[in-house]
This record gives structure tokens, C-alpha cells and sequence, in this order.
């Protein structure tokens, strides 16, 4: 019950109206195969299943008021916006697994189609494997919890995403700069020369060759969960840093094109935007261990 007022108070959007999900996500099926099952066989989390699909249940369609905010830092103004919950596309980031891996599930929730790509976790979580977490601006780590996309900008790495953090573990998202951004460190054949990726400073960065997916199916309202397997509780008991036990440091080296290196070139650009969108809400959760098989 602890954990679950704790999360009552993390999740604070503004609804400005109300819709019924009238079938639930685990009743789905596609060629009478649950969808469910079928992201569960591509290899997909069940934790991260679960989670994603009760939020769902319970939230799409809902539409959210983003408030208006003057961010000191940048002297810009971000309008106040809504967005609505959108549950034609779900995102999963296993930061489980090391970078050298194709870590982040892109499921179709209307065709059951999973797709699997590399991201970058930030500089601050580790070198190839992410085991520390904060919501700290500065930290330069990544951030776990549950996203919302929000509208799109042009900065330092081309098109990118902004996302709202819908939990206390990630609600800095905002202030912080995360975006779901495209960069060169982000590929196969980098982690083929490098051993592993590059990494950014917290922002979940994809190859570019799929970054035109992700803003066109994550973009307004669109759901991503950033998830370890080892960190599920810990993010809602102490949201500001969460860090896996018993994780042996590796060796910090800088690797060419990853975030630490460009941002020292003078000549390479910062993503800043004028639009960049946040605010907090207020939206019905569901118990991290609640199963449905």
C-alpha cells in the first residue's frame, strides 16, 4: 500500500478529459494469439510487459495538460499543451542488458510486430552496462520509469524527441534536456570497433536510421518505459538514485563521437529548443507486482 501511494503522488498529470479503454490489452489477440504472448515469445521483459500493458488499461486515451513553464536556464517559454495517451506503439528499454545489445523493443500493438534496436544509456550509469540510475540534473545518467512522448524539435542531432517523465524517478526528464535523439556512437558496426556503444548525457539515443520511426510513432502521446530488472522496487522506494548491487566498475574510458567527446569540440552543437514541453500529472497507476498471465 506504501508503494502504491508513493506512486499515486509520482504520477502527476493534468487530466482535462476522460476515455474508457474499454478492452483490456491482455484480451487482445492477433490470429487468435494473445498479443500479450506474442511480445512475451520476441523476447520482450514479462516485468515490462506488465507493466506497460496495465498502464495502458488504465490510461489510454486519457488527455493530459502539459503546464506552461519559463525554464530560467535557456530563457525560453514553453506553452501549456495537451497530449493524448496513445497506445498504437509501446517502447521498452531493457537497460538490463548491456549496450552491445539490441536492447529497446519496439511493439505494434495493433499488428503484434516487435522490432529490436541498439540505444545508448548516459555516461554517468556505466560504460557498456547500466547499473547506476538518477533523476539528478548533472548526473549525466540515464533515468528509468515510464515516458510520454511529446512534440519534436530540431537541435544538435537533427530531428529529436522530447519526453515527459511521468514518475518521480524520471520527472526531471524536462529540465533535464532527455530526448529521444539520433547519434553516430548509436550502430552496429560501432559496437563492432568500440565493444559496446557510445553514450549520451542520460537521453536514450537511437541509430539514426530509425529515428524518423520513433518520432513519427512515439511523438504526442506516445508511451516509453525505460526498465532494469533489478531496479523495479527500488525506483519507486528511493526515485533519486537507484544502482544495482554487487556491479564490478569498469574502466571509464571516452570513445570517440559519444557524447563526452563532441560536447568538448567547440564546434559541436548542444540540442536546445524553445518547445521543449513538461510538467507534472497526475494519472492512475497500477502495483508493479501485479501479474496477469
Amino acid at each position: 500500500m506504501e508503494i502504491m501511494k508513493k506512486i499515486a503522488t509520482a504520477l502527476l498529470i493534468t487530466f482535462v478529459g476522460l476515455q474508457s479503454f474499454a478492452e483490456s490489452l491482455y484480451d487482445k489477440k492477433i490470429k487468435d494469439v494473445r498479443l500479450y504472448d506474442i511480445f512475451k515469445k520476441e523476447g520482450v521483459p514479462e516485468a515490462a510487459l506488465q507493466r506497460t500493458f496495465e498502464f495502458l488499461d488504465v490510461n489510454s486515451g486519457k488527455t493530459i495538460k502539459v503546464k506552461a513553464k519559463i525554464r530560467g536556464r535557456e530563457k525560453t517559454y514553453m506553452s501549456t499543451r495537451d497530449v493524448t495517451i496513445k497506445s498504437d506503439f509501446v517502447a521498452v528499454i531493457d537497460f538490463s542488458k548491456p549496450s552491445s545489445q539490441r536492447r529497446l523493443y519496439i511493439m505494434n500493438m495493433q499488428t503484434g510486430a516487435v522490432t529490436k534496436h541498439f540505444v545508448a544509456h548516459g555516461k554517468g550509469s556505466g560504460v557498456n552496462i547500466a547499473a547506476k540510475f538518477s533523476n539528478i540534473d548533472g548526473s549525466k545518467m540515464s533515468s528509468l520509469g515510464l515516458y510520454l512522448g511529446g512534440n519534436t524539435y530540431y537541435g544538435g542531432h537533427g530531428e529529436s524527441l522530447n519526453l515527459y517523465g511521468l514518475e518521480a524517478s524520471n520527472s526531471n526528464a524536462a529540465e533535464r534536456d532527455i530526448v529521444v535523439h539520433a547519434a553516430s556512437y548509436v550502430s552496429e558496426d560501432y559496437v563492432k570497433s568500440q565493444g559496446r556503444l557510445g553514450r549520451s548525457w542520460g537521453c536514450p539515443a537511437v541509430a539514426p536510421g530509425i529515428i524518423k520511426r520513433m518520432l513519427n510513432n512515439f511523438k504526442d502521446g506516445g508511451l516509453v518505459y525505460a526498465y532494469h530488472k533489478d531496479l523495479t522496487a527500488s525506483t519507486l522506494k528511493d526515485p533519486t538514485l537507484q544502482v544495482v548491487q554487487e556491479h564490478v566498475e569498469e574502466e571509464d574510458i571516452d570513445l570517440p563521437e559519444e557524447e563526452e567527446s563532441v560536447r568538448k569540440n567547440p564546434t559541436a552543437a548542444t540540442p536546445k529548443t524553445n518547445s521543449l514541453p513538461t510538467g507534472i500529472a497526475e494519472v492512475q497507476s497500477v502495483p508493479l507486482e501485479q501479474s496477469r498471465d
